[in-house]
């Protein structure tokens, strides 16, 4: 014997799930993305060179620290690049010349961090600080002699204790408008034609890896590098 109100109930959940099987079409909701999250354009180079460091305080108990530098252009994804590590000084010199891609120089800014390295355990942070792009002149070098601080909270009483300083040299050099299309980072300085059957839009894209430096991990012995594009290797 069937229970009127659970009958109605069940032949009314049936009904509902056999029309959402059969009702077509069906409505996708698509978020539409942020226009100020989009990729933007590269607009420029920077062009870094991470000279020395200066009056660094030691962190290690016995002996010196080994610094190295770490830099990276805020909103990009790519990963940190490395100085090389330093042994046992507190005033390294690195002379070591780096390039980042610019695609808002009114925003964004060069992070510079200053670690001593360790051979177990987590590499301890002596000190940062950060460069705006909007103050740096184009095409101009600057020499730069940034106070290493805490955290780059203006609040911050711990950013009242020296930690040394780092001298850098900075160079942004703005793509011109009809270099646009044809410069590349790498230095592929000549556009080539791409293949048949490319989809309109659609053209060539040059990886060089060139190297690799302060590999960390277990296993490290024999490493390779994987590239990635669109989920294909």
């Amino acid at each position: 014997m069937a229970i009127p109100v659970l009958y109605k109930f069940v032949q009314d959940t049936i009904k509902k799930q056999v029309g959402n099987m059969y009702l077509w079409p069906k409505t996708l909701e698509v978020p539409i993305m942020d226009p100020s999250k989009a990729s933007k354009r590269p607009v420029g180079i920077l062009l870094v060179k991470v000279v020395r460091a200066q009056n660094l305080k030691k962190k290690d108990l016995l002996g010196k620290s080994d610094p190295y530098a770490k830099l990276k252009m805020t909103d990009d994804k790519l990963p940190s690049k490395k100085t090389s590590v330093k042994r046992s000084n507190l005033n390294p010199e690195w002379n070591e010349d780096f390039k980042f891609v610019v695609t808002d120089p009114e925003n964004q800014s060069l992070e510079v961090d200053v670690f001593d390295w360790e051979q177990v355990g987590k590499h301890e942070k002596m000190g940062m600080n950060m460069v705006l792009l909007k103050e740096l002149p184009p095409e101009e070098t600057k020499v730069l002699t940034l106070n290493l601080l805490k955290t780059m909270d203006p609040n911050d009483i711990q950013n009242e204790k020296s930690r040394g300083q780092i001298i850098l040299e900075a160079t942004y050099k703005p793509f011109k408008e009809e270099d646009m299309e044809k410069e590349s980072v790498d230095g592929v300085d000549e556009v080539q034609k791409a293949p048949d059957n490319t989809p309109a839009g659609g053209g060539l894209l040059f990886v060089v890896v060139h190297e690799a430096q302060d590999l960390e991990g277990k296993h490290h012995t024999n490493p390779y590098a994987k590239i990635i594009f669109k989920g294909e290797e």
